[in-house]
């Protein structure tokens, strides 16, 4: 049975984002969101298989999430459908970044639970994708658990931490069930951000669990550790910002496309060095990229490449 190489594992949003209406007014533009989402469409469009686990809703917001991975070409073969709402989010800006008020009360992802996850996996699939608001509370948080656990012997395992502290309810129940997903991960993705809500000790912390760590600060690159290793990539200069939404994703999606097609995806992970700073690389061009355009709007394999080199 082949399938996708990679499989987002988490969240399908309706993000709802300011745009002027045709009068000149302020309104909302409706655009597909969420991290797993957003990755794997990203995947895509980088030329690298990848498949969606999660909930989609069967309202009209709903079927609106599914046509766009499927004309991203994700595969859609692990998602559930539910005749539940749509999570909805609202996007605002706020400051430097944006204030996100999510809308997730009964809804198809936020009922997800570890009865709908997949029987079986592809032997196509190397990789699973975790994180994001998807992990913050029961059951589907208890679900994606359960599946990186069962998987976690015989494919790599990558969580992007992604916190949304204005969502968290149950802060002690959320930073154990992070705990236990850092120690099932074979790479960690933490942002500044991340490590502002896990408080002083949190990156040392990390550092000393996680087989790999990739720490992204914004306009500052990223840092890599791998054991002993330890190496700082610059992110390209950007003229201007237009919108930083999913670039975090954008990033995790670009360096897994460039370690899979340069095959070294499988489990364990063992590029070497230079493989690892030229896939960081890429996933660094690759949302730099995404952040001149509005809305989660992922580069193509070409033009990352182009702006890597």
């Amino acid at each position: 049975m082949s399938g996708p190489v990679i499989l987002c594992c988490g969240e399908a949003v309706l993000d709802l984002v300011p745009a002027v209406l045709d009068d000149n007014g302020q309104g909302f533009r409706p655009v597909a969101g969420g991290a797993a989402l957003n990755t794997a469409m990203a995947l895509a469009r980088q030329g690298v298989s990848a498949g969606f686990v999660g909930a989609l809703s069967t309202d009209p917001a709903g079927e609106r999430l599914a046509q766009a991975m499927a004309a991203a070409q994700v595969d859609l073969s692990h998602a559930s459908r539910f005749d539940r709402p749509c999570p909805l989010a609202l996007a605002q800006p706020v400051g430097t970044g944006t204030r996100f008020d999510l809308y997730d009360i009964g809804t198809a992802g936020a009922l997800y639970a570890p009865a709908d996850l997949p029987e079986r996996l592809p032997k196509s699939t190397l990789a699973l994708v975790f994180g994001g608001i998807s992990l913050i509370a029961p059951p589907a948080a208890e679900a994606f658990e359960d599946f990186a656990r069962r998987e976690a012997a015989n494919r790599l395992i990558w969580l992007d931490l992604n916190i949304r502290p204005g969502l968290v309810r149950d802060a002690d129940d959320y930073r154990a069930r992070l705990k236990r997903m850092v120690a099932l991960a074979d790479v960690v993705k933490v942002s500044d951000e991340d490590l502002d809500w896990l408080g002083p000790d949190a990156l040392d912390e990390l550092r000393a669990t996680a087989p790999m760590l990739l720490h992204t600060r914004g306009a500052a690159g990223a840092i890599c550790w791998r054991g002993r290793e330890v190496f700082v990539m610059p992110a390209p200069k950007v003229a201007k910002i237009v919108d930083t939404v999913g670039a975090g994703d954008i990033f995790a999606a670009g360096t897994l496309a460039h370690l899979a097609r340069a095959g070294h995806l499988a489990k364990p992970l063992t590029p070497p060095e230079e493989a690892l700073r030229h896939a960081v690389a890429h996933g660094l061009a690759a949302a730099s990229l995404s952040v001149q355009r509005p809305g989660a709007d992922a580069p193509t394999w070409k033009e990352t490449e182009e702006c890597a080199h």
